[in-house]
């Protein structure tokens, strides 16, 4: 593959394309032009001046066809060489170019021929199968919606993405893609949202519930308020993150980058010292051809774009390859408690009512008052009333007092539920509901532990990490319930953001791994080698601060990240060691004239399509957390 294919930003329907259909015309010309040198070998009747005279002695009128064929196929490797040096950026087709060049001097056409087909038909092959590494990024492409049914002056009219703003009413039909991120203001039914989470099984979600573009409506009638659109929604910019992690530097691709800028110079030298000790311009050309290093500037970015790509399909968003380099080194992982660990949705799980009182009565009061919050308490005290039954009261002069809870007014009595307070030794948290003054009992919570997170602890141990601590806010009470129930041996509790952060700061930060909410984590996610965020809630700050983003929140799934991670580097390295190696062997073969010109070529693009083939192997990573095992 030579040196104008190693943007891979560029590859589009290459099959379909024009480079295509000229690389077939130029190789139909090689067998013709073949073939009618061999038939009439006279010279040209033309007197050519000057060293381009070798170009066409010993050949007929009709042989221009290999000169054609030339021109066709190697000319824009000559010309990406010429952009390189110009630009003053890594480019190795100057090795390539040089070669075609002195085989058109020497008047070895064909060779220049085959050489500028085999080279340019290799990078097409390469291509092909990096493309199959990014299918992630198409498939995400192939949904993101162009256009939304948008309500204006009565009628529904169909716009493109470009002309909806935020603030429009958009409707989505049964079995259609939601087109924009927003916010149901009428009507509910079945999400599908596996594009984005990897969840297979359909959500219900109704009024006041947030959707995402590219989430599948499945059974519904909805009517959305307009959040975000476009590049800004969701999947917009998971496509642009992913898009971006193409053209990530991390570690391994900046070595390679280094190493690269010498490459030319010394197979240049190789290559004169081997026609000085041989007298052999056929033997340098070969070294020239197999020199050219495609398959080292290779393994960097196609490994790169085939692991983000692979987590995007587990519902992961990965920010760019250098933080799956440092995740596959990690061997620190801290977690925040509360909606990380934690569903961070409390639930009821005692009513204590006051001598005199009862469960119902209690309820009742704390629905009155709580009605309208959106504070994750005032949800469990809601679900828990439907749950028994209890029966819905009015409240009055309703008013949040900060840091000591809620009050108003109940059939003339003032009522009021004081904030949590978490303690004991069960780490439950407990508000008083008082009525006239007058205590009428107390409701505890406790928010439980997500079924998924010991299997992700455990999943991290089994992967060797040698330090997993939790991180939290929570009081000790609630802190060490969690840590004993996960058997996590260090943990801090009533830690402040800025506490927090400098727990971190006290382990080599590359190698610490911090999983929060995103949230009041946000100076964690940021420093910390790996910040790891839950994406279901608050998605946006997550998308903002953490460098890889489970939008799913399936913790799980970490694991499998770590996995997928020393995968990815690992394939990095064997390609590089590969790439290496078959240069090494086929320079000095070339150099001894073991290898002709021709057959360096193919060497040469079969080294540069194994490297792409292994890393290929990175999407086939597999997912225990969807029922898959480790491949």
């Amino acid at each position: 593959m030579v040196g104008r294919f190693r943007d891979l930003s560029v590859y589009t329907e290459i099959f379909k394309s024009r480079d295509f259909a000229r690389i077939l015309v130029g190789a139909a010309l090689i067998p013709a032009g073949y073939w009618l040198v061999g038939v009439d070998g006279g010279g040209l009747p033309v007197s050519i001046p000057g060293p381009l005279r070798a170009l066409f002695e010993g050949t007929t009128p009709l042989s221009l066809l290999l000169l054609f064929s030339v021109a066709l196929n190697g000319l824009p490797i000559i010309a990406g060489a010429i952009r390189g040096i110009v630009e003053k950026k890594v480019n190795v087709d100057e090795l390539v170019s040089i070669a075609i060049v002195a085989c058109l001097l020497t008047g070895n056409l064909l060779e220049a021929a085959l050489i500028s087909l085999i080279m340019v038909l290799g990078a097409f092959i390469e291509e092909a199968v990096s493309d199959r590494a990014r299918g992630a990024i198409a498939g995400l492409v192939a949904v993101n919606p162009q256009t939304a049914l948008v309500e204006a002056d009565g009628q529904q009219i169909l716009r493109k993405i470009d002309a909806v703003k935020v603030g429009d009413v958009v409707v989505v039909k049964a079995g259609e893609i939601v087109p924009v991120d927003g916010s149901i203001i009428e009507g509910g039914g079945a999400i599908d949202e596996s594009v984005l989470t990897g969840e297979p099984i359909p959500v219900f979600r109704t009024q006041g519930d947030d959707l995402s573009a590219g989430t599948l409506n499945i059974d519904g009638y909805l009517r959305l308020e307009v959040k975000k659109t476009g590049k800004d929604a969701t999947i917009g910019r998971i496509i642009q993150l992913v898009a971006e992690a193409e053209n990530s530097r991390g570690r391994s691709t900046r070595i390679v980058d280094r190493y690269a800028a010498w490459f030319t110079p010394v197979i240049l030298t190789i290559a004169v010292m081997t026609y000085l000790f041989s007298g052999e311009v056929g033997r340098s050309i070969a070294v020239l051809v197999v020199g050219c290093p495609c398959a080292f500037l290779l393994a960097g970015p196609v490994s790169t774009v085939a692991a983000v790509g692979r987590a995007a399909k587990a519902g992961i968003m990965v920010k760019g390859g250098i933080h799956l380099e440092t995740l596959a080194r990690a061997r620190a992982f801290y977690f925040d408690k509360t909606g990380t660990l934690t569903a961070g949705k409390p639930v009821v799980t005692a009513i204590r009512p006051a001598p005199g009182a009862t469960d119902e009565r209690v309820l009742e009061l704390a629905m009155a008052v709580e009605r309208g919050s959106t504070h994750p308490i005032a949800a469990a005290i809601a679900a828990k009333g439907a749950e028994i039954g209890a029966a819905p009261m009015a409240a009055e002069d309703i008013a949040v007092v900060a840091g000591r809870g809620v009050g108003g007014t109940v059939d003339g009595e003032a009522v009021f539920v004081s904030a949590g307070e978490t303690g004991g030794s069960g780490g439950h948290t407990t508000v008083r509901v008082t009525a006239g003054g007058v205590l009428a009992g107390q409701i505890d919570f406790f928010d439980r532990i997500r079924p998924e997170a010991a299997q992700a602890i455990n999943g991290l141990r089994d992967l060797g990490a040698e330090k997993i601590a939790i991180v939290s806010g929570d009081c000790q009470a609630a802190v060490e319930k969690v840590a004993a129930a996960l058997q996590i041996s260090e943990y801090h509790f009533r830690k402040t953001p800025e506490e927090k952060q400098q727990i971190l700061k006290k382990e080599l930060l590359e190698g610490v791994v911090f999983t929060g909410d995103g949230i009041n984590d946000a100076p964690c996610l940021k420093s910390s080698g790996v910040g790891i965020a839950m994406g279901s809630r608050g998605a946006q700050v997550a998308l903002d601060t953490a460098d890889i983003v489970l939008m799913n929140d399936k913790i799980a799934l970490l694991p499998f990240l770590v996995r997928l991670s020393r995968r990815m580097t690992r394939i990095i390295r064997i390609d590089i060691a590969l790439s290496f190696m078959i240069n090494g062997i086929a320079v000095g073969l070339g150099a001894m004239g073991l290898l002709s010109p021709i057959m360096g070529a193919v060497v040469h693009n079969i080294g540069s399509v194994m490297v792409v083939m292994l890393s290929f192997c990175i999407v086939l990573t597999r997912d225990s957390e969807n029922g898959e095992e480790e491949g």
